[in-house]
């Protein structure tokens, strides 16, 4: 049996929704960690890129002294998965569901001179 004609009809204004945004509690999370690095005496930046299909927050954590800064990459892709990657080498350190399960492997570096 073959499809109707409305079946096989596709509407031409049907919108992709792009799943891979972080939601507003998740950039609130990513504020937090700021602030959480403000009070172990650390600097901290963040630059957020969105492209479809990923969007990423780039993190930046250092002490004002001459250890380096330590960056890493936190991205979500449409699928609802999360990825903490080192900026530095691209390896990728660990795979969640949540931010929080990312976020919790971040390495010591980025809250500590090491």
């Amino acid at each position: 049996m073959g499809l109707s004609k409305a079946q096989e009809e596709v509407p031409d204004n049907i919108i992709e929704l792009d799943l891979s945004q972080f939601s507003k509690e998740d950039v609130e999370k990513i504020k937090a960690l700021g602030e959480k690095q403000k009070l172990c005496y650390r600097w901290f930046r963040y630059e957020r890129v969105t492209e479809p299909g990923l969007d990423q927050f780039m993190i930046y954590s250092g002490a004002r002294s001459q250890t380096p800064y330590s960056c890493y990459r936190v991205e979500r892709y449409p699928d609802a998965h999360y990825t903490l990657v080192s900026h530095r080498t691209g390896e990728n350190i660990v795979t969640g569901r949540t931010l929080e399960t990312v976020l919790d492997h971040l390495p010591d570096d980025f809250f500590y001179s090491l």
